[in-house]
């Protein structure tokens, strides 16, 4: 989930890189949100998070032979999955050279029918020639870019015309007033949450991507927050010092973070034209 961030010292992104089997434990394997269908579905952690890579996976309609681009690709859990059941080729990037070790030291049987390769590359100025890929996702790692308008050019450039860019993410749709925005702005600088799925569509267009499809599944993914917000907590009463401190303030910004109505979760998917 936090996977594009710099590594200066003391970022909080940095924090959580160094955290990921945080949200690996909290999350039942991914780093990701997971998707139940109703308020009947009990399925467990680690099968909703599958299932919302296969949503995923489902709008990119990824054909035998495809090149993939999986932009903040976490420490490899997506590639694991669509992998093992689709014949395509995925190229992973992060900027957390430690999700990349994680990533690379999973196991790939010979027998899937698809490979997945890991390497440090940023978003913003991907290392790959135009056209190189035949469609590319991006889950919950757009939100943690700073130039998003720079990130979404080049996934566009990357892409072959005719291309997918399948988008999993937070946004946050309309406004606050009074001691609310105020803390919004804080949780906003801690979780990295700053557009609205308006502004995301006019960023793909600018990029030359056209928006198909948006669906709104923030009622499916909800019950993620809490495992999220309490996975925080044990982390912080394993942890002593600023990073105690840091994953009690996830945490508390977390609990009323997740409450709000104006935060919203959807899959976009767009076409490069």
């Amino acid at each position: 989930m936090l996977t594009q961030q710099s590594h200066t010292s003391g970022d909080v992104g940095t924090f959580y890189n160094r955290h990921t089997d945080v949200y690996d434990q909290a999350l039942g394997g991914n780093i990701h949100v997971g998707y139940w269908d109703d308020e009947a579905d009990g399925s467990p952690m680690r099968v909703a998070t599958d299932r919302l890579t296969d949503l995923v996976a489902e709008r990119l309609a990824p054909a035998e032979g495809q090149h993939l681009l999986d932009v903040g690709c976490g420490h490899g859990s997506t590639a694991a999955r669509i992998t093992a059941h689709h014949a395509v080729r995925i190229t992973e990037v992060s900027v957390s050279d430690y999700q990349v070790e994680l990533a690379n030291s999973r196991p790939q049987p010979p027998e899937l029918p698809g490979r997945a390769t890991f390497q440090l590359a940023d978003a913003m100025e991907l290392p790959f020639p135009d056209g190189s890929f035949d469609g590319a996702y991006a889950i919950e790692s757009l939100m943690h870019m700073k130039d998003k308008e720079a990130a979404l050019g080049h996934i566009a450039r990357v892409l072959r015309p005719g291309g997918r860019l399948v988008i999993a993410e937070h946004t946050l749709e309309g406004e606050l007033d009074g001691p609310d925005a105020d803390r919004m702005a804080d949780a906003c600088t801690f979780f990295m949450v700053s557009l609205s799925t308006d502004r995301y569509g006019k960023l793909l267009e600018q990029a030359g991507l056209t928006v198909v499809d948006y669906t709104d599944t923030t009622e499916n993914v909800r019950r993620s927050y809490d495992s999220m917000t309490d996975g925080w907590r044990k982390a912080a009463r394993d942890l002593d010092g600023q990073d105690a401190r840091e994953m009690e303030t996830a945490a508390e910004l977390g609990a009323w973070f997740f409450e709000f109505p104006q935060l919203r979760y959807g899959l976009l998917t767009a076409v490069r034209t």
